[in-house]
């Protein structure tokens, strides 16, 4: 991956940009992967010859990478080794059961164990640049840089744990099946204590409802609802293992959801959560002239409860404009939010503001945007939204980096060969085209384009 499309990556992250896009942008190789900024050792991992494949990204903006590996027990402690020598902090051996299968691979998928490392650079300004509070609400945010991992799969393969020495510098978590112990049913046990934020004394009427994944982000099955008792104390036993979403809720308070709760079968869970009481956040929506602008939609892309921490609500928050420009957002906790406009024919750029909440009589501004119409077509001019296989990919970006508020500058070409990118800031771009996945490779020249105010910029991209 050139270091020119990494800059692009971090300013799609600093941007804020659309989130679905984005997070589909995947690389992946065969070939030895760069380091980029690793910590020290790290590389000596990555190039090991028993390297089979790598992919990076997402979560958004990229950085971590994961490379797979496929040999025997002489060929795992030479890696074992090698990542035991790592310059960081911490080092995290993680063994599960086997075999594991990855899709980026292209032939045999089978994985014998997987090196995953991020670049500290990227961490940090996703997490803990204190100008975006986007992902405000992962584990992640205003946290350390994870230490780099080694997961080992056994069964499938050619390792043989018995004979596998680990070094005393690393840090070990056995996730086998086999090593499960004290829970016979093979279901967690789930603990939690809710208070009020602003005083610190329990919630008393709250009530929680659990709730198991089942194949998608948005795909969740309830398997319990319980009210807690007087000291704002919950207790469930008997929870199917597996991902978990807990959302809770009582009176006055803003619902709040909680993602990614991992019952293993065997450790028990407690969780402590802070509910904030429910606010509002009102105002209007006009052009730069000050003229309001009707149906506008107004969505959060982060909220933080007063404490500085995401506040995840179950349903998302969304408004439209009314005739005078009007709108309200109700519902929400007490604390900060982030907001995004959309309107057709306008962009917004000022998704850098943290607003207050509760708030009232915001002005939110807009200014006219022009659009750019690509078609794909192969040498025969005939559309194409899929090149040697893999989806076709269109980047649309500014002369000079992407800016704080700018929409996504990454689409995928539909089926007719057209990528469109409406609502664009007037200005110069740079458009350019490759599969996803893809490699390092451009698969189109670029072109630079001019957009203006209220006109449609036409783009064709050919692939020979």
């Amino acid at each position: 991956m050139s270091t020119g499309l990494k800059q692009n990556c971090l300013a799609l992250a600093a941007g804020l940009l659309a989130l679905a896009q984005a997070n589909a942008l995947i690389l992946s190789g065969s070939d030895p992967v760069e380091d980029y900024g690793w910590p020290e050792g790290a590389a000596t991992v990555a190039h090991l010859k028993s390297s089979v494949g790598w992919w990076e990204g997402p979560p958004f903006g990229g950085g971590e990478t994961h490379v797979q590996f496929r040999g025997d027990t002489e060929a795992f402690m030479q890696a074992l080794t090698n990542f035991a020598a790592i310059r960081t902090p911490a080092l995290d051996l993680v063994v599960h059961d086997g075999p594991k299968h990855d899709q980026f691979l292209d032939n045999d998928t089978r994985v014998d164990w997987s090196f995953v490392v991020w670049i500290p650079e990227y961490w940090h300004r996703l997490y803990n640049n204190p100008k975006v509070i986007f992902d405000s609400g992962e584990r992640g945010f205003r946290q350390p840089v994870p230490p780099p991992r080694l997961d080992v799969y056994i069964g499938g393969g050619n390792v043989d744990w018995t004979k596998v020495k680990i070094p005393a510098n690393l840090h070990v978590r056995d996730e086998r099946a086999s090593v499960i112990t004290g829970n016979s049913s093979n279901r967690a046990a789930f603990s939690a204590d809710v208070y009020d934020m602003a005083t610190g004394k329990p919630v008393t009427n709250a009530q929680l409802t659990l709730s198991v994944w089942l194949s998608a982000m948005t795909n969740y099955q309830e398997v319990v609802k319980i009210a807690g008792d007087k000291s704002g104390h919950f207790e469930i036993f008997k929870i199917e293992p597996g991902s978990h979403l807990a959302a809770i809720e009582a009176n006055g308070y803003a619902t709040r959801l909680l993602r990614n709760l991992h019952m293993d079968g065997h450790t028990p869970q407690n969780i402590s959560v802070e509910l904030a009481k429910q606010s509002f956040f009102s105002g209007t929506v006009t052009d730069t002239d000050g003229k309001p602008i009707k149906g506008a939609e107004i969505r959060k892309i982060s909220i933080l409860g007063f404490n500085g921490r995401g506040y995840e609500l179950r349903d998302t928050p969304a408004a439209k404009t009314d005739e005078v420009g009007h709108f309200e957002l109700a519902e929400l906790p007490r604390g900060f939010i982030q907001l995004v406009v959309h309107a057709s024919g306008y962009f917004f750029t000022d998704v850098a503001t943290i607003h207050d909440v509760p708030s009232t009589n915001e002005v939110l501004q807009m200014g006219r945007a022009g659009s750019i119409h690509v078609t794909v077509t192969d040498k025969t001019s005939r559309p194409l939204s899929r090149y040697e296989h893999h989806k076709v990919l269109v980047e649309a970006k500014p002369t000079g980096g992407e800016k704080m508020g700018w929409p996504s500058g990454t689409a995928f070409v539909e089926d007719n060969g057209v990528a469109d990118f409406p609502n664009r800031p007037p200005g110069e771009y740079h458009i350019t085209s490759r599969p996803n996945p893809g490699t390092r490779e451009k698969y189109a020249p670029e072109q630079i384009v001019t957009v203006k105010s209220g006109e449609t910029t036409d783009v064709k991209v050919i692939y020979e």
